[in-house]
């Protein structure tokens, strides 16, 4: 029934329409007003029907002169979708560098990805959680799902993803250099070393009938540094 809700969604994004003004807003503000329960520190609940606009970041980063992690802690975040529409507008939900939780479901997602960051070192463990559940995404650019330097204990389950948009290589964290062994365009893309995520039920598509033929272009699993 929830994907059903989800399908219904998107064939209603891709349906000319005239969407009223005051029916947009930015997924960070819901964010930032988000009350905390249920478990989460911030826990977003959607409306059906309306576009969020960008992204959205939750954790730290990582400074390649310093060589350090800067920013706030992560919170633990639920985005209940509720049948809305995401248009990321060519960025990301990430959650990066902490041991926090993002849990993102029942929504569709355009021109962005979800993406989990994590780092393990002798001296410091970083790896987030969560899971993506019952989302629909249509041209993601790089990916739709991408998992970098963790994965245990992270769920993709029952999503659908069309038309991963090439965007070049991605990035090595650490130097903030393109790889060409990083390729983007991968509907889903996970690194091994700290584990793959649970995969259940998960459908791939590319309408360009070469890119549909090549395994890659759905499933990839894909290091940290290329």
């Amino acid at each position: 029934m929830r994907r059903v809700l989800v399908l219904a969604a998107f064939l209603a994004l891709a349906a000319p329409h005239v969407r009223p003004a005051d029916l947009s807003c930015s997924l960070k503000r819901m964010y930032d007003a988000a009350p905390s329960m249920c478990g989460y520190d911030k826990y977003v609940r959607l409306e059906t029907g309306v576009t969020y606009t960008g992204g959205l970041f939750i954790g730290r980063t990582f400074n390649r002169i310093t060589a350090v992690f800067e920013g706030n802690e992560a919170r633990n975040v639920r985005i209940a979708g509720n049948g809305a529409i995401l248009d990321l507008q060519g960025q990301e939900i990430c959650i990066a560098y902490c041991n926090n939780r993002l849990d993102i479901e029942n929504c569709v997602v355009i021109t962005g990805a979800v993406r989990f960051r994590g780092y393990t070192s002798p001296t410091e463990t970083e790896r987030p959680t969560g899971s993506v559940r019952h989302v629909t995404f249509y041209a993601p650019h790089d990916y739709a799902v991408r998992t970098i330097g963790c994965g245990t204990n992270i769920l993709i389950e029952r999503n659908i993803a069309i038309d991963a948009v090439d965007t070049g290589s991605d990035f090595i964290y650490v130097t903030g250099y393109a790889s060409e062994w990083l390729p983007t365009g991968t509907n889903f893309a996970f690194s091994q070393s700290a584990g793959m995520p649970g995969l259940y039920d998960n459908w791939s598509f590319h309408s360009d009938p070469a890119k549909n033929a090549a395994p890659l272009r759905h499933f990839g699993v894909i290091c940290e540094y290329g």
